[in-house]
């Protein structure tokens, strides 16, 4: 049985330049932190080999105490390593994977075309190739037919299999049927991705391992993967670094700004986020016609985070009285579409109240 760690898109050394300095650093040291406890925890469950599917920097040129401390934390790895260059910290002579800290136990694929890299203890073999500049073309992956069956054949690459016409190594769902792989290690698509099969192959991408921005929310982390002759097995693994997370608050209901300041309090004490979140709440619902929230007020009620974001969604609630007589563009917008609303119609009915909330929205300056 070979069991080996798959991930990828670590993007370390990345500024994080909506913190604050000092907190930016701290993050990238935390990040740091986060990828030794994730590699010592799959070690531990009896991990043989450690696959990097790319971008495990921001840029192909790391400050060289960026490049020291990951080859560190290599090194003290009892298991080979090998790493596939992705678009972010793509493979350039005397760059960053020439460099003379690279530890003897860490390989990496140098050559924009496919090679393989041989493991006969673990009758494993690797194929993989590198990116060479910030974009790729579609590399020739092999076919099943030139494989050796008496090796578990893995293919790690930074890749797209989403787009036909991506600039990143575009591979079709035919290649990988034809390949013959047990198992793709892919890189490159951070938002998880359901584990699918094409053919005999097995294809995952490991997810980011640690957000960069509100676009990467929640958790990240790789893959823990076991095979056993034809049976693949793998398991989301989650990191421990700093999140980005997203959350909505039901103002309904709030007369002023100071309700719902009360009720961002109370929302932040009862979820309990670790000082080192980066959090954005999204206020939604219908509140008062003067409500109105004060943005430096709201900030401070989660000053112990790294990070808070408040986005008000939130509409004010026009009663018909008021829209039927209101000299404004909001009362022009409801009389316009009042005959709809009070269609025999449901459906009409329904579209004309989606209509009338997003256009009092658009009015109002928010966001629709």
């Amino acid at each position: 049985m070979l069991r080996f760690l798959h991930l990828g898109d670590l993007h370390l050394d990345s500024p994080f330049a909506a913190f604050e300095p000092y907190e930016a650093a701290a993050r990238r040291d935390r990040q740091y932190e986060a990828l030794e406890q994730f590699l010592r925890a799959g070690v531990d469950r009896g991990a043989q080999l450690v696959l990097i599917a790319g971008d495990s920097f921001d840029t192909p040129a790391p400050r060289p105490e960026a490049v020291a401390r990951f080859f560190g934390i290599l090194e003290a790895l009892p298991v080979p390593v090998v790493i596939a260059p992705g678009n972010h910290d793509y493979y350039m002579p005397s760059g960053v994977w020439d460099s003379p800290c690279r530890p003897a136990n860490v390989a990496v694929f140098t050559d924009g075309e496919l090679s393989v890299l041989r493991f006969p203890e673990l009758q494993t073999a690797v194929y993989g190739y590198a990116f060479l500049h910030e974009g790729a073309d579609t590399p020739d992956i092999g076919h099943g037919e030139t494989l050796d069956p008496a090796f578990t054949n893995l293919l790690l690459a930074h890749a797209d299999v989403t787009s036909p016409l991506s600039a990143y190594a575009p591979i079709s769902k035919g290649q990988l049927e034809q390949s013959g792989y047990t198992y793709a290690a892919l890189g490159h698509i951070h938002k998880p991705q359901p584990v699918k099969k094409y053919g005999a192959t097995t294809v995952a991408y490991s997810g980011f391992f640690a957000g960069r921005g509100f676009d990467e929310p929640g958790e990240g982390g790789g893959r823990f993967v076991e095979i056993e002759g034809e049976t693949v097995r793998e398991i989301a693994l989650k990191s421990m670094a700093d999140t980005f997370e997203i959350r909505t608050l039901d103002c309904t209901g709030a007369q002023n700004g100071e309700e719902i300041r009360r009720k961002v309090i109370a929302f932040l004490e009862q979820a309990s986020f670790p000082p080192h979140t980066a959090l954005r709440l999204l206020l939604e619902g219908d509140v008062g016609l003067n409500c109105q929230t004060d943005p430096a007020q709201l900030s401070r009620a989660g000053e112990r985070l790294a990070l808070f974001e408040v986005v008000d969604r939130t509409l004010p609630l026009y009663d018909a009285s008021y829209l039927e007589k209101a000299p404004t563009m909001q009362g022009a917008f409801y009389r316009e579409l009042l005959p709809q609303l009070q269609s025999a119609d449901e459906q009409e009915r329904e579209l004309a109240a989606a209509a009338l909330r997003l256009g009092l929205a658009a009015l109002a300056g928010r966001e629709v």
